[in-house]
C-alpha cells in the first residue's frame, strides 16, 4: 500500500468529518444533554446508553465469552463490532475501566494470508491509533482500546465509536476487500 496522496487524505478527512458531524449536529440541534453525562465504568448498560442515539443504525446484542464474561455485539449494517470490558478490578465486573472494540472478518478465500498480513501491517503504519492484524485462523481484524479511568463524556465515547466504525469500514475497503488491480 503506497503512502496516501493529498487528495486521498483530504477525502478521508472530509468523510470522517461528515460521519462524525452528522450525529453530533443532530444531537446539538436537540440540545442533547446526554452527551455531557460522565461514564465512569464500562458495562453492558453504559455501552447501550452510549449507542442509543445511533437508533436503528445499530443492532445491539448482549453476549458472553466462553468463560462467561459479558460483552456487547454492535452491528452497524454488515459491520459487526464486539465490545469487551477490560481493566476490571477483582470481583467488580461493573467497574471496568477499559473497552476493547474488535471488528473481524472471515478469512478471504482469494487472499494469501502473508499478503493479507502485509496489508494489515501497512494499515497499522497509516492508522497508529488502532491495531490491525490477521488472527491465527486467518481472519483479518482491526481493534481499538478506550479507557474511562477518570470518567469520559458519553458524547466523546460516541465519537470514538463513530471513528472506529469509519476506520473499520476503511480497513474492509483497503485490506479485506480491496479493489482489483
Amino acid at each position: 500500500m503506497a503512502i496516501m496522496g493529498n487528495g486521498i487524505r483530504a477525502g478521508l478527512a472530509a468523510g470522517l468529518a461528515l460521519a462524525i458531524a452528522a450525529p453530533a449536529a443532530a444531537q446539538q440541534a436537540q440540545g442533547n444533554a446526554d452527551d455531557r453525562v460522565e461514564v465512569n465504568a464500562f458495562t453492558p448498560t453504559s455501552v447501550r446508553e452510549i449507542l442509543a442515539p445511533f437508533g436503528n443504525g445499530v443492532t445491539i446484542a448482549d453476549r458472553q465469552t466462553p468463560e462467561g464474561r459479558p460483552y456487547v455485539e454492535a452491528s452497524f449494517g454488515q459491520l459487526r463490532i464486539n465490545m469487551f470490558f477490560t481493566a476490571c478490578p477483582p470481583n467488580q465486573p461493573t467497574q471496568c475501566q477499559g473497552l476493547y472494540m474488535l471488528a473481524f472478518w472471515p478469512k478471504p478465500a482469494e487472499r494469501n494470508t502473508q499478503n493479507l498480513a502485509q496489508a494489515a501491517g501497512d494499515f497499522n503504519r497509516l492508522y497508529e491509533f488502532s491495531k490491525a492484524g490477521v488472527s491465527v485462523a486467518g481472519e483479518p481484524f482491526v481493534a481499538r482500546y478506550l479507557i474511562s479511568d477518570f470518567g469520559v463524556k458519553r458524547g466523546t465515547l460516541r465519537r470514538e465509536v463513530t471513528n472506529f466504525v469509519v476506520l473499520a469500514q476503511r480497513f474492509n475497503q483497503e485490506v479485506v476487500n480491496p479493489p482489483a488491480q
